[in-house]
């Protein structure tokens, strides 16, 4: 059986008719799926482009293919686009097929009223939290309360009328969004770690200046770069030796390469941009003392766990399910400074063997997180949708 995937990644076809991503859903990740289905097919927005660039990841396959939607970015641009997108949608309504929403997102509401047949069961699989994305700070738009309250109340009802669904976090999502009470649900991260991603300290010592990692796509304002930023300068001020290193480049990348710049640390600063190798990333975790999630706005927070996988003491934003990966006393409210700063300074001040008790604990609980905890999961997942879709 063939499943539709609707998910709001932007990819990139070339004139060859070859699929590419420039930071995120490479073909390995789309295995999961064939797991249980035949084939997918993914529904997304896609640009045209003349050849992809150096970094790109090949997305499709002879069992990975796309639904091109037309490119848009912004409210003013869906709805320019929107008779395009439509047209495109109503192409699927009478092909035989599963079908999983990545929620939340626009497109899975306008898939579901123009491609689905009615009363055709679907899945969802929820990955983030639209109270997070469009809290204060995580989101410029004007229409941001809005937009918060819509997708809010979208996301409620794709989840009671799912008949398959799963969550990133284990508890935390399914409070705000319950499941539909005679539907199938669980819960899976979209992590994918496996042994060589898992790697155990046998000491802990602390570089002089401190060594602090950040990863995050610098697309968007709610990764909290510039909140980093501006706590590395105030911890600079204060005479602490600090050095960050930011993996995940994107389009404002420029400017907060220029607001390092205003802030008299850009000596301290590396803007290392996207990598998409694996061991790239891991060989920067492991050179580093401590990693910190300054997001507005998470689902569960894979570099997180990445990160707590490779044994680094981790400090984060108290955002999507973060509660359920840290203690408390290594969480902060998002764009509080003053806490961060807190927070980082004690974590400084922490003898060696106290780091590695931190560092043995952040690994164990990434266990809970290794491919073969959560390739059941998702089995069973796609299982309950194909059930109940024959």
């Amino acid at each position: 059986m063939l499943v539709d995937v609707v998910i709001e990644q932007r990819f990139y076809r070339c004139n060859e008719g070859k699929y590419w991503t420039d930071n995120a859903f490479p073909n390995a990740f789309w295995h999961r799926y064939l797991n249980v289905f035949d084939a997918v097919n993914i529904v997304a927005r896609v640009q045209k482009v003349e050849r992809p660039e150096e970094l790109w990841q090949r997305v499709d396959s002879d069992t990975v293919g796309f639904t091109d939607l037309p490119i848009y970015i912004g409210p003013a641009g869906f709805i320019k686009k929107l008779p395009d997108l439509i047209k495109v949608l109503k192409t699927r309504k009478l092909v035989n097929r599963c079908v999983i929403y990545r929620v939340p997102g626009i497109l899975s509401f306008f898939y579901h009223l123009f491609a689905m047949p009615s009363g055709k069961a679907y899945a969802a699989e929820v990955v983030g939290d639209p109270v997070d994305v469009f809290a204060p700070g995580a989101s410029k738009s004007p229409l941001r309360p809005v937009f918060k309250r819509l997708f809010y109340h979208m996301l409620r009802r794709q989840c009671a009328k799912a008949v398959s669904l799963s969550y990133v976090t284990e508890y935390s999502l399914q409070e705000r969004y319950p499941p539909n009470p005679d539907g199938f649900d669980t819960h899976y991260s979209s992590i994918q770690l496996g042994d060589s991603d898992y790697f155990q300290r046998s000491e802990y010592t602390l570089n002089r200046p401190i060594k602090l990692v950040c990863i995050g796509n610098l697309s968007q304002p709610y990764k909290g770069c510039d909140f980093m930023l501006e706590t590395l300068a105030k911890l600079k001020s204060k005479g602490v030796e600090v050095y960050l290193s930011w993996i995940g480049g994107g389009a404002l990348q420029p400017a907060m390469e220029s607001l390092a710049d205003e802030l008299g640390i850009a000596q301290s600063v590396r803007f290392v941009g996207n990598l998409s190798q694996r061991a790239q990333i891991n060989q920067i975790l492991d050179d580093s003392d401590v990693f910190v999630l300054s997001s507005r706005q998470e689902g569960l927070p894979r570099v997180l766990i990445e990160s707590m996988a490779r044994s680094l003491v981790c400090v984060a934003t108290n955002v999507g399910g973060v509660k359920e990966l840290l203690p408390q006393t290594f969480i902060v409210e998002r764009d509080n400074q003053t806490e961060l700063i807190d927070v980082l300074e004690s974590v400084m001040l922490k003898t060696s063997q106290e780091l590695m008790e931190i560092s043995q604990a952040n690994y164990t609980k990434a266990q809970n997180y290794h491919n073969d905890v959560l390739a059941e999961r998702r089995k069973n997942m796609y299982q309950a949708l194909l059930e109940s879709s024959v």
